[in-house]
């Protein structure tokens, strides 16, 4: 997917592994999370930490309300060992049905869910975590995304029949700014080994065109893209874009995450909030630093 001569730092992306990260708080996603995690690392000389977050109050210092809370979840969910045992088992499942994904090393992350989702980043080249279903899951969802400052893949719910595929289509969310082109940085691996790129645009009214910005900046990437106008309909732009990866065919979607704080997020949405909660294929995403 590369004309000319390629940037130095599309180089350096090649020469190193790629340590991928995949954060598995919950049994019930864990599966899926793999999935993505083993799509994301084939055809590179990657490796994949299966790390299981997980609070515990035996590793963490807790108020009586927590314990509280925790305690509660014991009666739902069970107690911290036994939900570490069924993270492990889909892990082990996965690892013997899977021979051909990358290498997988298990590691169990007991304490504090947002602490340890830093120290995971911080090893790792790509975060992958899913939608989550319960509390440490949403715990580690959004340390990841907020906290994590690295390019988290976020896998959907339901589990993929046959092989998952990501990265042969790609299809990049485009707005002119730090979230887009950091976000397509550090997914530089993935954008230089697909078949297609797709770059979707819908500026604001009155904002102009930005399919300037997306065929310049591109261009500097060394890639050869496809650049089209998302037709608008009567929903969010989150879910104009997922519609149209969907109808293009593309297995991903890129997009820049949260160009607000946390807090203005959860109150007020935005297109990374719109597309998250209605995504049913992989996005690639990244909060700008």
């Amino acid at each position: 997917m590369t004309t000319g001569a390629e940037s130095t730092e599309g180089r350096a992306t090649e020469r190193r592994a790629l340590h991928i990260c995949a954060l598995l708080p919950e049994a019930e996603t864990a599966l899926s999370t793999l999935q993505c995690a083993a799509a994301a690392g084939l055809g590179f000389d990657a490796d994949i930490c299966a790390a299981h977050v997980g609070f515990d109050v035996h590793f963490a210092l807790v108020d009586a309300e927590e314990l509280e809370i925790q305690q509660l979840r014991e009666i739902y969910e069970g107690p911290p060992e036994v939900r570490t045992a069924r993270v492990k088992a889909v892990v082990d499942s996965f690892r013997d049905s899977a021979p051909g994904a990358p290498p997988i090393a298990w590691r169990d992350d007991e304490g504090e869910v947002e602490a340890n989702v830093a120290l995971d980043a911080a090893k790792a080249d790509l975060l992958v975590v899913s939608r989550p279903v319960h509390l440490d899951a949403a715990d580690a969802f959004h340390a990841a995304l907020f906290g994590g400052r690295r390019l988290v893949l976020v896998a959907p719910r339901d589990v993929a029949d046959g092989d998952r595929i990501i990265g042969r289509h790609i299809v990049v969310g485009w707005k002119p700014g730090a979230p887009a082109e950091e976000a397509a940085r550090a997914a530089l691996p993935w954008l230089k080994k697909a078949e297609k790129i797709t770059v979707l645009w819908a500026a604001k009214p009155g904002a102009g065109f930005y399919e300037p910005s997306a065929r310049e900046f591109f261009q500097r990437l060394g890639l050869n893209v496809e650049i089209a106008h998302l037709a608008r309909s009567a929903g969010s732009v989150g879910h104009d874009l997922l519609s149209e990866t969907m109808r293009l065919g593309g297995d991903c979607l890129l997009i820049g995450a949260f160009t607000h704080g946390a807090w203005w997020e959860t109150l007020f949405g935005g297109v990374t909030r719109d597309v998250l909660a209605e995504a049913r294929i992989p996005v690639f995403t990244m909060r700008a630093r």
